[in-house]
């Protein structure tokens, strides 16, 4: 491809040959238990324990006679857990113990099952095995369960890489001045290192930063066939090129490949990556991949990245439903939906009480591999937005630096409100802000702004509903006899917003009949703000705002 490459690119979920080989693992170990078991000469098949929602249900081993030995087992009561690996004949395990881990190292010794490769922190290996009965024997005895989820680069909305919504707004060039940053921002992010879990960063002008590349999942021969996915993501963190310009510029990147060229990988490649960015000293961590199921060998990785202080941010995903993707829902990661340049939620954004932030997530440019620019969508997008705004928080050149996990909570305390007041499903805490993070210590900024407008049917019933308008303070300075007028079909309502401190938002209620809204449940509601202070607002264009509403 020449030039800008259009929107992000789809990717087909195709699980069927882990599936076939998962169904063939325990259909093969069961009937091996029952020969031991009941003598039979030829493997009987089970009539149910396979593969479904991505795991399938544990099974004992008979046992031959006597007691059953003492093993060491997880909370759910198994003493293996088994994940499907991408690499036909090969099976990655984890154990609950460091003595059951030890055990099965020492059983490798006199095994033809071959060890590929370890995560000793974890305790998990990658096992690579000829014939599987050698493999049945090295778990004789064990209780089982197995995990089928990969992990895959988020796909595009939907075939056309299109948002279905009306009205919706790129961002193409102007990121920077959307997020606020107006000025110089060369230094941001230096001397911290972002590992960028992905398909690779490839050398390109615009990411110098690029400090070390991790292969995982090797690189194939031909380096210009790499996936362009994590060079374009890498770039939103750290580019210097104007045209696709990145967050923190100055940012060390640590480039580690988990995913192949179809945008893929398994359990054992991206808890190996996390582990490889902690030991290389990264600070934070961006994953702009993920998985619908829960991963337990994935869950235990975020914990030791966790407990050592990384922060580790996460793509919520594109599936455009309230579903939990991992790493992005667990409770350690920050998770991040997208938003368009209007600051409306993308309809394709994945939703939950598990969502922490939103940022741009669509038409944004991006550095591609071969020096090419990459228009791209998603919340593929929105990840590394919000990595770089750490990023740049612990370090924008005033030579003071702070942890990632201050710079963190930092970048969600200052984020916009947007939806309905407080956290909520679709927003998280609210839309990153730049501008507001880097002027925060900057005293007599006054910045009021109208946050949304939102039509409720009321708790009880036959008593018709409500329109709510915030107002949020994004200044430095308090908001004293703000005055807020609200036009509906109903009537005009004006309000008086006594003091709303810095930071803080103001929430008024317009009484409605439900019965009486016109155009099936459509009303148009239109707001505007006026300050009580002698002062210019920073951002006038704010203090206004209209809205097509419908009953939520």
């Amino acid at each position: 491809m020449e030039g800008l490459i259009g929107l992000e690119w789809a990717m087909k979920r195709n699980f069927r040959h882990l599936l076939s080989i998962l169904i063939l693992l325990f259909c093969g170990l069961f009937g091996w238990w029952v020969v031991r078991d009941l003598k039979k000469t030829e493997a009987q098949h089970p009539s149910s324990g396979h593969v479904q929602g991505g795991a399938a249900v544990s099974r004992r081993a008979p046992e031959l006679s006597g007691s059953r030995p003492v093993r060491d087992e997880f909370q759910d009561g198994t003493t293996v857990e088994m994940f499907g690996s991408l690499t036909p004949g090969e099976v990655i395990l984890r154990f609950p113990s460091d003595d059951s881990y030890a055990k099965l190292l020492g059983s490798l010794r006199s095994s033809p099952v071959r060890l590929v490769d370890q995560l000793d922190p974890l305790k998990a290996v990658r096992l690579r095995y000829d014939d599987w009965a050698d493999f049945s024997d090295l778990l004789a005895g064990e209780e089982i369960i197995a995990y089928e989820a990969l992990p895959k680069v988020v796909p595009t909305p939907n075939h056309l890489g299109l948002p279905r919504q009306e009205g919706v707004v790129g961002f193409d060039d102007g990121l920077l001045s959307w997020l606020g940053v107006t000025a110089d921002h060369s230094s941001w992010g230096a001397g911290v290192k972002v590992a960028v879990l992905d398909t690779g960063v490839v050398p390109v002008a615009a990411l110098p930063g690029v400090s070390r590349s991790i292969a995982i999942t090797p690189f194939p021969s031909d380096l210009a066939k790499t996936h362009g996915h994590g060079t374009a993501v890498a770039s939103l963190i750290a580019s210097n090129d104007p045209a696709a310009p990145g967050v923190a510029p100055a940012a060390e990147i640590i480039s580690i490949r988990v995913g192949d060229e179809s945008g893929q990988a398994d359990s054992f490649a991206l808890a190996a990556g996390i582990l490889a960015a902690v030991e290389a000293g990264a600070q934070i961590i961006n994953i702009s991949m993920g998985t619908h199921e829960d991963n337990p060998l994935i869950q235990e990785a975020v914990r030791y990245a966790d407990a050592r202080g990384v922060v580790i941010v996460a793509a919520s995903g594109n599936s455009e439903q309230a579903d939990a993707s991992y790493p992005a829902a667990y409770p350690s990661v920050i998770s991040v939906g997208a938003v368009d340049a209007r600051g409306e939620h993308l309809d394709f954004s994945n939703y939950g009480t598990y969502l922490s932030v939103t940022a741009p997530g669509y038409l944004i440019n991006t550095v591609w591999p071969g020096d090419r620019y990459a228009s791209i969508s998603g919340t593929s997008a929105s990840a590394p937005i919000v990595a770089g705004a750490i990023a740049a928080t612990m370090s924008h050149g005033s030579g003071l630096k702070m942890t990632a996990r201050a710079a963190a909570e930092i970048v969600m305390k200052y984020s916009n409100e947007a939806g309905i007041p407080g956290p909520d499903s679709e927003y998280g805490v609210g839309i990153i802000d730049l501008g507001r993070i880097m002027s925060r210590g900057l005293p007599g900024i006054v910045d009021a702004a109208i946050t949304h407008h939102t039509l409720l049917a009321s708790e009880r019933a036959g008593q018709g509903g409500v329109i709510q308008v915030s107002i949020q303070n994004r200044g430095t300075s308090p908001l004293i006899n703000t005055l807020l007028e609200t036009r509906t079909p109903f009537g005009v309502w004006q309000f008086n917003a006594t003091m709303i401190a810095p930071g803080g938002i103001e929430t008024f209620s317009i009484p409605v009949r439900l019965g009486d809204l016109p155009c099936g449940k459509l009303i148009e509601v239109s707001s505007v703000l006026t300050l009580g202070m002698p002062v210019d607002d920073i951002s006038p264009g704010n203090n206004r705002r209209s809205d097509v509403l419908s009953l939520r």
